[in-house]
């Protein structure tokens, strides 16, 4: 099994398919975080603080996520 997926990445990655896909899936996922932030933000019966409490917890994540995608693909790039 790991030489199977070690041979994909060697195959795929050649042209860098593999860190621009994982660029796009964290670039949309980044996207769609920021619709949800804003319609939840405005629908929401809780209060300011809880609402931001919210978001900060889903959002820390999904920004350490998209900072390491744009660090490892900016890093391969050179």
């Amino acid at each position: 099994m790991t030489r199977l997926f070690e041979w994909l990445e060697t195959r795929l990655d050649e042209g860098g398919w593999v860190r621009r896909l994982y660029l796009i899936a964290a670039t949309v996922m980044a996207w769609k975080f920021a619709l949800w932030a804003m319609a939840f933000g405005e629908t929401s019966p809780r209060t300011g603080s809880d609402v931001a409490m919210i978001i900060g917890a889903i959002g820390v994540p999904l920004s350490a996520v998209t900072g390491f995608a744009f660090q490892n693909y900016l890093a391969s790039r050179k």
